[in-house]
């Protein structure tokens, strides 16, 4: 949002950069808990240098009349709120039947992605993905499961499809097991942060390689080739804005211009009248005449 706000600044010259202000309230003691220490403090070095300020250790005790106010006792006047949280299971998926549940609200689930615990498993019931609480045979997972994210969706859908297959079969289903290959994230346009192991990448090269990432999960190479085409225009053609002020009321600016009344024509002249009788006319009466005697 802060690359963004930057980005438009040139549309607005009435505005300039320090009429925008960005604070990141963050009740942990570090953001990006995905990286390392020493790369999650660069990310915070390089946010505050482009005017995003972070807030750590520090909740929101109220959000009211556009005033922001904090833990702290510092209170920021604000246009715009945005709130995010934690990815957690669809409550109505895990709470619409009689599936076993794990504390955070996950349906329990095998390493074969059978639904049930290791001692037992539902019958004809899967799961995988972020409403799956999956164990991580890799070790690397929060409290001994796989973390929702789309590197171990995207594996254990694959998995799952090859497993119902082998049990209808009658073969025995394959236990899953991914270790992490890193987090990679984006910080804005051109800049970005990844972390594999202990080597991490910064600004422009992260975010290509961010890029490209994304890119290639994308299914089918024609998807891939609109969504990096679409990229390859905006690094040399910058931003491509659309303006969604109108997204409530998308029928008020046809309304506007459609409903107004056309201004006035001029009036044309009117023919000149020939006071002087035709020459057809006794004749076209005098046929019209006979025609009305031969009639009767």
């Amino acid at each position: 949002m802060r690359s963004l706000a930057s980005g438009l600044l040139e549309y607005y010259p009435q505005l300039s950069f320090d009429d925008t202000h960005f604070h990141l309230i963050e009740a942990m003691g570090r953001i990006m808990p995905e990286v390392s220490l020493k790369t999650s403090e660069w990310v915070l070095k390089d946010l505050a240098k482009r005017g995003a300020y972070v807030h750590l250790d520090t909740q929101v005790t109220s959000a009211i009349d556009g005033n922001v106010e904090l833990s702290t006792g510092e209170t920021l006047p604000s246009d715009l709120i945005v709130w995010t949280a934690g990815v957690m299971a669809n409550p109505v998926v895990v709470r619409g039947g009689d599936l076993p549940v794990e504390e955070r609200g996950r349906i329990r689930t095998r390493a074969d992605l059978r639904v049930g615990t290791p001692e037992e498993a539902v019958e004809g019931a899967w799961a995988a993905g972020d409403v799956a609480a999956v164990p991580d045979l890799s070790g690397g997972g929060v409290g001994g499961y796989c973390v929702p994210n789309a590197q171990h969706a995207v594996r254990q859908a694959k998995l799952m499809a090859k497993n119902i297959v082998a049990v209808l079969r009658g073969e025995v289903p394959k236990e899953y097991f991914h270790k992490n290959l890193g987090a990679v994230a984006g910080l804005g346009l051109y800049d970005g942060v990844f972390q594999s192991g202990n080597f991490a990448l910064k600004g422009f090269v992260a975010w290509v390689a961010h890029r490209g990432y994304h890119g290639l999960a994308m299914p089918t190479w024609e998807r891939k080739w609109r969504v990096l085409w679409g990229w390859w225009n905006n690094l040399w053609l910058g931003r491509d804005l659309v303006s969604l002020q109108a997204l409530q009321t998308p029928r008020a600016g046809f309304e506007k211009f459609a409903a107004r009344p056309r201004p006035p024509q001029p009036a044309e002249a009117a023919p000149a009248k020939d006071s002087a009788p035709k020459k057809d006319a006794a004749p076209k009466k005098d046929a019209a005449a006979k025609k009305a005697s031969a009639s009767a």
